[in-house]
Formats: C-alpha cells, structure tokens, sequence
C-alpha cells in the first residue's frame, strides 16, 4: 500500500503583491491512455482540461513528447480558452552524443527550431529547454566539447528566435550528470547572451533535491528568471521518488521561494510540474495562490 505524506499548510505572505501567475503543465494522472508522442487533438483536449481546472497560463510541452502540432489550429483552441502561453521543448540529449556526433547536436537543433517556430505561430515569446546530460561515462574534456557545442547551437537559435521576438531559457540543470559543473559554471554560461535574449527556467524540486540552497541560486539569477518550474520535493537520494510532488507533499519552503521571487522583483509563472490528479493539481494552485495573493 503507498503512503501517502501529509501536506504541508501555509499561510499567506504579507507583503506586496506581484504579478506570479500559477501555470498549469503537467497533465493529471492517466489523462493520457497511451505514452508519447501524442497526438494533436490531445493536446487540445490538454488544454481543454487546463481551462475547466480554472488555469488561464498554458505551457505547451515538452513538444519532443507531441506529434505534428498544428500551431495555428492550437492557437485558435488557446485563444478559444482565453489562455496565455509559452513553449517547454524538454527533451533528453545525451551529452557524450552530442560531443561526438553531429546527428544528436542536429537533433536538438531541430527541434528548438520547432519549438521556435510554433511559439511564433502561437504568438507567444518564451521558449524553455534542456541541456545536455550524460546517460553513461563523464570526462572533463567530453563536458567541454559538448558545452562549446551547445554554447554554438544556441548562439544561432538565440538569434533567431530574437529576431522574431521570442527569447529562450535555459532549464536549470547546473549539475553533473549535466554538462555544468555548479552554478558558478552555469551561470557563466548564460552570462555569454544579452538577458533580454536568454533566460532561465528555474527547476525549483531539482535544485532542491540537489541540494542547492533555493535563496543563493535564485538571488544569483536574478532577472535571467523567465519561467519557474514548480514541483514539491524531499532530500532522499532517488530523484524520481524525491520529486514532482504536489505542493505541501514534500519539504520544500515555498513561502520562502516566494519571498526570495519577490526579492529579485520576479512576477512570470509558477508553472505546475507535477505527478499527482486533479485534486493534487487544484490543491497545489490553491496553495500557491494563497502564498502569491
């Protein structure tokens, strides 16, 4: 029989209200009958789902896990729902390929591209994605050629989606087995692009369950804070166990990632990132609502 952890309760912040929205993400559990790719009408019915729960933010994604989206067949269904939104390419790009082979570095070019070109046709501005990590051995100097590969695809993507007036971030995987070494190195890498072009998606339960204190990592990102992942999460080794949790499920602070939001003058999404049914997804929105209003 699975235990199931007692939520955690909050109260509301007193203090100046900002503009954080609580975004949904995530389909609910078995919303879904069969795995990726879906296909376009059940995205549509994604979104449909996301507006009878009362969401108004829609993140699309991650489009590696949809099949031929029509873009403007999907903008009229948002638009129809009165419902913002960005895009979330996710993906999983294995870091030792992507050093050595021009096959996985076209792949993820592909489908930035993809992602760019329906955040155009959807009249959105934010497009999220995922570093390179390593499914098998690490060396130092594979990091390196994958980083400055990395670094080169999305110089060219970068530009490209600005000049359409998108801008994209970067999820913050600042961690072995990803290609960056800490946040030092991460952030040193972002450094490399103007902010009004590249941003961050922070991963707020990764981070966590990483074992990065929330305060530092957010007060040294700061304004490159595009979009916030939310997931609730504990300090146990398996990462899969440990995170995507509904809100109050885990040991996360999050009227503590508030204040720390507020201090860097932060008011995106609080997007919803987690494993949970209808009623976990309500309840962590509810909770997040109570924090932000």
């Amino acid at each position: 029989m699975q235990v199931r952890r007692l939520r955690k309760s909050y109260s509301p912040i007193d203090s100046k209200r900002e503009n954080m929205l609580v975004a949904f993400h995530s389909p609910p559990k078995d919303f879904f009958k069969s795995g990726p790719p879906h296909d376009a009408d059940e995205l549509f019915s994604l979104v449909e789902k996301a507006s009878t729960l009362g969401f108004r933010c829609f993140q699309i994604g991650p489009t590696t896990s949809f099949a031929n989206i029509d873009g403007n067949r999907l903008a009229e269904v948002l638009d129809s729902h009165c419902m913002d939104r960005n895009i979330h390419v996710g993906g999983l790009y294995d870091a030792k390929k992507f050093a050595l082979s021009q096959d996985e570095r076209d792949k993820f070019q592909v489908d930035v591209r993809v992602a760019i070109e329906l955040c155009r046709k959807v009249s959105s501005s934010l497009v999220s994605l995922h570093p390179p990590f390593f499914k098998s051995e690490r060396s130092g100097a594979l990091s390196a050629r994958a980083k400055g590969c990395f670094l080169e695809i999305l110089t060219e993507e970068v530009d490209y989606a600005y000049s359409n007036r998108i801008k994209l971030a970067v999820e913050s995987f600042c961690y072995p087995p990803f290609i960056f070494e800490g946040l030092d190195d991460f952030a040193f890498f972002v450094s490399n692009f103007p902010s009004a072009k590249l941003g961050v998606l922070l991963e707020v339960g990764h981070l966590y369950q990483a074992r990065f204190n929330l305060d530092e990592v957010i007060q040294r990102l700061g304004s490159r804070i595009f979009d916030v992942h939310i997931h609730d999460a504990t300090l146990d080794e398996d990462f899969k166990e440990a995170t995507h949790l509904p809100v109050g499920m885990g040991s996360i602070d999050f009227s503590r990632v508030i204040v720390s939001l507020r201090k860097v003058n932060y008011d995106g999404w609080l997007t919803l990132e987690i494993r949970g049914d209808e009623a976990d997804i309500l309840e962590s929105r509810r909770l997040l609502e109570n924090l932000i209003g």
